[in-house]
This record gives structure tokens, sequence and C-alpha cells, in this order.
């Protein structure tokens, strides 16, 4: 019987939560899912300056917008876990099994206590450089058979010949002289585990079977296979994924148009936009062996990317993120999904707007022709942008439409307007009809002087729609200044 697949997203509480990661999580929850494994989430919280709580939930809330949605376990010896109303695990809760599995590699003497104090390291890193060759702990420790009663740092023994092996699924064969690796620290002085000794303790209790992690960790990834060994662990399946670079093929930040999740939920992208975009860096999907051969077929289901997702595809090279490409998806899921799957994501951008409330009192079927008629849009922002004015009247007017449409010749057209009782479509189309035959308009004048009016500029949605939305009652409000 194969083993279970589990797979792990462990992130650090240390700031905010970047696509990067996001999209190395993508590939957990996408393998987890298609094999119907276990997908963790865990927080290495064991940089206490840098961890808090704030920033446990920062990750957890762009998991959630993210859509990507993590297991609980069971999990066996988890007393010590932490999993708050949805998980996630936290390793400053999980001490006792650590200092366990330090002292049976005391015990065993696959690991010592190193008394060598941070000075003595640091002159002998000078002495190093100084001489041109790279810094290794020299293991002067080794045999000293240190008790307890000073503080003293845990290192563990490594081998002193032979290759390191790692089979990776992305990188392929990585063999690693073991001479160039010191014995590493795994326990700091103040009895504080290293990130390098939890992972793997917690990865075995956890019964990871494929660690998916971005390509900076394949450095620690020999050391890491030496601790699993003297633990008597067995090894789980390595996949390193390549990093996201911008456009400008630089590391991805800030000035490549957003670098943190939530600023993405902020910027109006429906997380299955950001999904899709990021299963694509470094990936090509192939539904039924064959890649997608035009621009619809590209618009892969999350039950699609599940069903081919494959992590020996992943490409070794880094992926490049284009914010064109993501708006050009989101677009397009504008247009193709019903109001029911927009208006929960459209929440957050009447959220930022601190009208909310006064979006969630509207019906459905208000909102329906609110959304509906706003599908040509990039954006969830750009569609509360457009539909903004339906809740506060303007303040200000442009002036050079003013001065173009609101006519004299025009506010007689603009009264009879406020005449019309009727604000069903056809009813409003018709009104509207006679109006401009009884004034020799055409619609596209009309209709510029009512968006005046309505919205202080020239923009809005069609005008049929925009009178609907509006209602009679603030139809005649908003005139009743210009006549």
């Amino acid at each position: 019987m194969s083993k279970p697949v589990v797979t792990r997203f462990a992130p650090s509480p240390t700031g905010m939560l970047h696509i990067g990661g996001v999209r190395t999580a993508l590939f957990c929850w996408l393998y987890a899912r298609r094999h119907n494994g276990t997908f963790i989430l865990r927080v290495e919280d064991t940089d206490l300056t840098r961890s808090t709580d704030d920033n446990i939930r920062i990750i957890e809330e762009g998991m959630e917008w993210v859509g990507l949605d993590w297991d609980e376990g069971p999990i066996p010896g988890d007393a010590n876990a932490y999993r708050g109303p949805h998980g996630p695990y936290r390793q400053m809760l999980r001490m006792d099994l650590y200092r366990a599995k330090i002292a049976e590699l005391l015990d065993k003497g696959l690991a010592y206590r190193c008394r060598c104090s941070r000075e003595e390291l640091d002159e002998r890193r000078k002495e190093a450089e100084k001489e041109g060759r790279s810094f290794l702990y020299d293991g002067r420790c080794r045999d000293k058979h240190w008790d307890a009663t000073v503080p003293a740092a845990i290192r563990l023994r490594m081998p002193d010949a032979g290759d390191i092996v790692l089979e990776d699924l992305v990188k392929g064969t990585i063999t690693v002289p073991a001479s160039s690796l010191d014995d590493w620290i795994i326990a700091r002085q103040d009895g504080t585990p290293t990130y390098n000794f939890c992972v793997v303790v917690d990865d075995v209790d956890m019964g990871v079977s494929h660690v998916v992690r971005g390509d900076d960790h394949v450095a620690n990834t020999p050391k890491q296979i030496v601790l699993y060994k003297a633990l008597g662990y067995d090894l789980p399946a390595f996949a390193h994924v390549p990093m996201i670079l911008g456009k400008d093929k630089q590391k991805l930040s800030k000035r490549h148009g957003a670098a943190s999740i939530t600023e993405f939920r902020d910027l109006g992208f429906l997380p299955a936009a950001v999904r899709l975009t990021l299963a694509k860096l470094g990936w090509t999907p192939k539904l039924d062996g064959k890649a997608a051969e035009s621009a619809e077929e590209e618009l892969l289901t999350d039950e699609q990317l599940t069903a081919c997702f494959d992590l020996g595809e992943i490409q070794k090279a880094a992926a490049v993120f284009d914010l064109d490409k993501l708006t050009w998806v989101n677009q397009k899921l504008i247009q193709r999904l019903d109001w029911t799957e927009i208006e929960p994501h459209l929440r957050w951008q009447w959220r930022m707007r601190g009208l909310e409330e006064a979006w969630t009192a509207k019906s459905d079927d208000w909102k329906a022709l609110a959304i509906g008629c706003n599908k040509n849009r990039t954006t969830l922002k750009e569609i509360a942008d457009t539909l903004a004015f339906l809740f506060k009247r303007p303040e200000t007017f442009e002036e050079g439409p003013v001065a173009k449409f609101m006519t004299a010749a025009v506010k007689p057209a603009l009264k009879e307007v406020m005449e019309l009782e009727d604000y069903g479509h056809d009813a409003l189309k018709a009104g509207i009809e006679a109006i401009l035959a009884r004034h020799g308009f055409k619609l596209k004048d009309l209709a510029q002087a009512l968006r005046v009016a309505f919205t202080g500029g020239v923009v809005s949605p069609p005008i049929f729609d925009t009178m609907a939305l509006l209602g009679r009652d603030e139809v005649s409000a908003r005139l009743l200044p210009w006549i």
C-alpha cells in the first residue's frame, strides 16, 4: 500500500505573505488535492523577535482569501500543537517534542554540546576570510563530552567523508560532498532549536510525504538529509520550486505591481485569477496530455488544474510574473462568471470604501444589474470605482463636460426625464427616445448630460442601467439642481 500524500506550507510569520510563497503553497495544495491527501499549514515561529500573532493572522487571512484551504489532521502525538479555529500548527508550542529529539541525538552520540563562544567563532571566521577559504566549524568540541552545567549550543555530527545525494523531483539529482558541510547547530545556547532541526522533526511527526518548497532551501536540504538519517527517519520526496521574477528578470518586489497576496485583493483581482496565474508560473497544465492551444483554453478551473498537476513537470528555470497576464485572466473570469460568484469578492472593495453596509442592503436583482452592466471591467476595483457614485451624490463636477453638455437647450429635456415614472428597461428606453424625438437630440448628447448630473463626469454604466440603479427618486434629486 502506497504512503498517503501529505504536503505542507510552512511560512515564517515575519511579515506579509508574498506571492512566491503562495505559489509554493498552491503547488502543495494541488498535489495533495489530486492524490486525495492532506495539506497542512504550519507556522515556523521560532524567530521570537519577528514572529507575532498579528503576522500569523496575516498568513491565515492571505491563505483564506486566495482559497487555499488547509487540513487539520489528525496527527499522532500532537498534544502541543496549536490549531486555532482553522489551524495552523505553531512550532513554539511543540518545544517538548524538539527537546526530546535533541536528547535522543545526544544520548546516541550523534550530536554534541559546543561551548565555543560567538566571539571565538567570529575570530575563526575572520581568519578563514584572510586566508581566502570558506569558514567551516572545525569540530573541536566533538569529543569534549561537555555536560549540561554550562550553556552550550548543540551541534549535529556530520559525516566526514562521502557524498550526500538529494533526489529532487524538480532539480534532478544533486550531489554534495559531506566534507563541504560542517557540524551545524540544531539548538542555540538558550535552548531554542533552529529552523533546520524543527522542520525535519515536524515533517516526520506530521507524516509529510512530499516536501515542496522554494529552491532557496536547496542548500539546507543536504544537512537535513543527514538529520533524517540520524533520527532513523525515511526521507520524503523533495521538490524545490524555482523563484518568481519580475518582467525585468529581477527578484519580484513591489515595483512589479504587488508582492503581498492581500495587495492583489485590494487591487481587485479574483482569487481564482490569482490561483490560475500562479499555477502556470513554471508549470504548463496539460489536459488530456496536451497544452492549451487557444486563449480560452487557458482559463482552467481548479478541478482541471488539480486533475493534471504533476510535481515532476515543474520547470527548473525561474518563472516570470506578468501583471498584464493576470489582469487579462481576471477580466476573462469576470466576463465568464455569474454575478453570484463575483459578488462575495466585490464586498471587500465596498468595505475599503466604507460602503459595505450600503451595498449589502441592496436587493439581489439590483446587485445582479450593477455587476452585469460592468462585465467589461478588468478588476473588481474598477467595478467598484464605476459604481461608487450610486451611493454618494457628486460634490464636484468636471468643468469641461458641464460646459459641453449642460447647455440651456438640454435643460427642458432633463426636466422631462424627471417626469418619467416607469423605470423598467424597455419603458425607460421608450420614454428617453420620445424625449429625444421631441427635442431633436441624439442619445449620446442627452446621456452625457445625465451622466454629468448623476456622477459629476461622463463615465457610468449604460445610461438606462444607470437610471434603473439610481431609481426614480434619486434621478430626480440629482437632476433638480440643473433645471
